[in-house]
């Protein structure tokens, strides 16, 4: 009987915490690109990410993930961190093996990769991780993005797992209070979990009036009562065909802008024919329902000053040649039937 032979002892190479500087982080990229040593193509956009962390301080330079550089002091694990340290222009310390075989790069970064539903869970989000992370998304982009570009443009934004935290402990910590409303939305107007949060909560923080957004989300919810000019009206209508947007990653934008406008339509006693929010468009700004109830007071009690102007309603409106009214326009494909 021939018993199998004992492997052979390779030593393990040594872990070093060592500063890195841009100039280094450079030295070593460029031996990586010259000899070849890691085949992974560099993410720029990663890289930047992480650069965000380093400048913002939420990077740790204790993390135990090592840089492992070969004998040609190569990166074949770490490289996106290196290119990090040079967008970020300021040292950062890591542990550092050096000498590390090739082949040890065949059992790197196979494990499961953390979510930020993972990462929230770290700092005391109980339920509906996921449903937060992804509003969380959706809210940074509303506040900073919605006047820069349009909204299918949000596609391409990527926040890193610590900058959802940082987002949630330090500018959306009351998320889960809209959690309750929430589910009511997504099960009255099947709308998609992201968006009905976002618009429950930007609705109460910048609607100006908890009665108004009561009122709003108990007609939007029930659809109980609700006359056909009633904007409410129109969007559910819009959701609760069965061929509207159930997937996609700019699915939760395209309900959120949908739901914002039902509010400023409502709100101002405006409606509209068709439930429609174009690709072109920039996400709504909030109209405060304060604001809006001063300015309908002062339309029915005009000064002295100037010409009444009354505005007309949906019915009133004459229809124009060659237009289709009833019609839901989407933002890819304009003409959706109802």
């Amino acid at each position: 009987m021939i018993e199998d032979a004992a492997p052979a002892t390779v030593a393990l190479p040594d872990l070093v915490r060592e500063v890195v500087t841009p100039a280094a982080a450079a030295e070593i990229l460029e031996k990586t690109r010259l000899h070849g040593c890691n085949p992974r193509k560099l993410d720029s956009s990663h890289a930047r990410r992480l650069a965000r962390d380093m400048c913002n301080g939420r990077w740790d330079d204790y993390n135990p993930d090592v840089l492992s550089l070969c004998g040609h002091g190569a990166a074949i694990q770490g490289q996106h961190r290196l290119e990090a340290v040079i967008i970020s222009k300021a040292p950062r310390s890591f542990l550092v093996a050096r000498d590390v075989p090739h082949g040890a790069a065949t059992t790197m970064d196979c494990g499961k990769a953390r979510s930020a539903a993972t990462a929230l869970s770290l700092v005391g989000v109980d339920g509906h991780r996921k449903d937060i992370s992804s509003t969380i998304r959706l809210l940074q982009n509303y506040d900073v993005e919605r006047k820069n570009v349009a909204w299918p443009a949000w596609r391409s934004v990527v926040y890193t797992n610590a900058e959802i935290v940082r987002f949630f402990q330090f500018k959306y910590s009351d998320l889960p209070v809209f959690l309750p409303l929430m589910t009511a939305v997504k099960n009255g107007v099947y709308s998609a979990p992201a968006a009905s949060l976002a618009c429950a909560y930007l609705v109460h923080r910048d609607g100006g009036s908890i009665s108004h957004a009561d009122d709003f989300f108990q007609g939007l919810i029930s659809g109980a009562h609700l006359d056909t000019a009633d904007p409410r009206w129109i969007t559910r209508r819009y959701f609760h065909s069965p061929a509207r947007p159930r997937r996609g990653n700019i699915t939760s934008a395209l309900h959120l802008g949908l739901l914002l406008k039902t509010w400023n339509f409502w709100v101002t006693g405006e409606t509209w024919e068709i439930a429609n929010f174009r690709a072109t468009q920039r996400m709504p700004d909030i109209v405060n329902a304060s604001c809006a109830v001063q300015a309908q007071q002062a339309f029915r009690n005009p000064s002295e000053d100037g010409p009444v102007v009354p505005r007309r309603r949906a019915a009133d409106r004459v229809s124009v040649p060659g237009q289709t009214m009833g019609m839901m326009h989407l933002p890819l494909e304009e003409g959706f039937p109802v």
